[in-house]
């Protein structure tokens, strides 16, 4: 196939599809190889500079969203369901992300409080997930966030979070 096709694919395949793609995936639909996948794409983002829509890595995957720039027009035409979130469930949010997997136990040493509420409002939000259980005296819970969380926040990943700096007295430590 020519690379104008592939990337015609591609850009179908990422519009059609509910959640980011991988590499992975499109190379599975393609039976092209990763090389020329990836070659496509980033054609396709290149195709794309100029337009109202781009290609972005979020999430793990691919998908097209429209350009930031664009955000006030796009207010106009549908207003979106903003998720809200307390100063509780921001921190515990906060807390899980960073050292997920973690416990409940574990995020309640960090605040001090008991998180069963904040916890359950950022499952039933999707922004946490159960990753599994830990090997320790009744096997609680590992919780890590989610990639609607990832999503949201247009990260391809958890370690592109912003990493935490503290400071203590005129020394920098990371």
């Amino acid at each position: 196939m020519d690379n104008q096709k592939i990337k015609a694919i591609i850009e179908a395949l990422v519009f059609a599809s509910p959640e980011p793609l991988t590499i992975k995936k499109i190379t599975d639909i393609l039976s092209e190889r990763e090389s020329v996948v990836k070659e496509a794409i980033f054609g396709l983002q290149n195709d794309l500079i100029l337009r109202g829509i781009e290609l972005v890595y979020v999430a793990g995957g691919w998908r097209l969203q429209t350009r930031p720039e664009f955000s006030e027009w796009i207010k106009r035409l549908k207003p979106t369901k903003k998720i809200k979130l307390t100063k509780p469930s921001l921190i515990t949010l906060s807390i899980i992300a960073y050292k997920q997997p973690v416990t409940k136990q574990e995020v309640e040493v960090v605040r001090g409080v008991n998180s069963d509420g904040p916890i359950e409002h950022l499952m039933n939000l999707g922004l946490v997930e159960i990753a599994g259980q830990k090997k320790a005296p009744g096997n609680p819970y590992l919780y890590r966030t989610t990639k609607k969380f990832l999503s949201l926040l247009g990260l391809g990943d958890i370690g592109a979070l912003p990493r935490i700096v503290t400071l203590y007295s005129s020394e920098v430590t990371e």
